[in-house]
């Protein structure tokens, strides 16, 4: 970025932020749900530059944060077979199971492998036909929908030794569980632009109509989430409930056709818990019969998993559902820190407890 650039995109923070301080002329709530919008709140100050009258709450939108202990603790019963090779993203390594961590597994001797897509996986589970490659597939609609490109090219190019153990959650049914909750005030959702690449504005309209929460659907700019801000503002005092796209660049009001394809080919709906909310109903997707094959759970059948134990003291689940903060827990910082953390929310790179780790101290 050139100086010019810098002081532009300063001067236009700027002008966004008196904007929603005139607009703001009583409190509002607002939550942000992906977290990718805490990390830009916190880490371009802009939590301590909004009016008071404007209250950001944050939302389910880390997945590795809401992977519940079992989660944990099925992977590492996994890797203790001989044959499995767990193919992992970093963010999963230091997250506590039950009793352990994956990297303090992975230490112990268990064949633990750092991948950075889930390409990386086929190629791996090509390269090992004797090995069973077991991914740990995290994250909402848009992540959804590769793993599920990756199920059917395994399909094509016959690649049999190749395991999912799904995790995949809708968005929306995490929002609808706040709402149903109601332990938060919620007036507007600032509604996520990555989720909208894949299935369009429009899939979070019936939450507008149904709760008559206005959202803005937003990129992850600093002045792509001010904006955002600006027109909940502006829809709650007009009393309009729409899920207004400021994403147009990249997200369209239907989506992406490929994804929508994806999704049904491959998955159903199911029950799946999530931290802090226990078990949503229709939440996740669930691998069909059809690809029975690459279900890691199907196929691990005979398993024998620990009863969940999650981590003393934590907080992550109430600070996956809005109502408590990073700051409301005694270890944060202190004995939590994300070299010795207890929970995914300080583990995970875009963990709420970490955010406020790195940039809201």
């Amino acid at each position: 970025m050139t100086e010019k650039e810098i002081v532009d995109s300063d001067e236009r923070r700027q002008a966004l932020l008196t904007e929603i301080e005139k607009a703001a002329t009583s409190p509002v709530h607002l939550m942000a749900v992906c977290s990718g919008f805490k990390v830009t709140l916190q880490k371009y100050h802009l939590i301590q530059r909004l009016p008071e009258k404007v209250h950001i709450h944050y939302g389910p939108g880390c997945p590795a944060c809401l992977a519940s202990p079992s989660f944990i603790d099925k992977l590492l019963a996994y890797s203790k077979r001989g044959n499995v090779i767990l193919a992992v993203y970093a963010d999963l390594l230091g997250i506590p199971g039950s009793v352990s961590t994956l990297e303090e597994a992975r230490t112990a001797g268990a064949d633990i492998r750092v991948i950075t897509s889930i390409w990386d996986v086929l190629l791996l589970a090509k390269k090992n036909r004797r090995k069973r490659i077991v991914f740990p597939a995290l994250g909402f609609e848009s992540a959804a929908s590769s793993t599920a490109a990756a199920i059917l090219q395994a399909k094509v190019a016959g690649i049999f030794n190749f395991q999912v153990l799904c995790n995949h959650k809708r968005m929306v049914s995490g929002m609808e569980a706040v709402l149903q909750q109601n332990e938060v005030p919620v007036d507007g959702f600032i509604s996520s632009g990555r989720v909208a690449a894949s299935m369009g504005a429009n899939y979070f309209l019936p939450l507008s109509d149904d709760y008559h929460k206005p959202q803005a659907i937003s990129g992850y700019e600093p002045e792509d989430v001010l904006e955002a801000i600006l027109h909940l503002v502006t829809q709650i005092n007009n009393h309009t409930a729409t899920a207004e796209n400021l994403f147009t660049t990249v997200a369209s009001a239907e989506g992406n056709s490929k994804s929508y394809d994806l999704l049904e080919e491959v998955y159903g709906l199911g029950n799946t818990e999530w931290t802090g909310f226990g078990i949503i109903e229709n939440s996740g997707f669930k691998i069909k019969e059809t690809y029975r094959m690459f279900d890691a759970e199907k196929v691990f059948f005979d398993m024998e998993i620990p009863e969940p134990v999650s981590p003393d003291g934590c907080l992550c689940g109430a600070i996956m559902r809005g109502v408590k903060s990073s700051k409301d827990c005694p270890h944060f910082a202190k004995e939590c820190t994300p070299i010795s953390a207890k929970g995914a929310c300080m583990y995970s790179e875009e963990g709420p407890c970490r955010v406020d780790f790195l940039f809201g101290r």
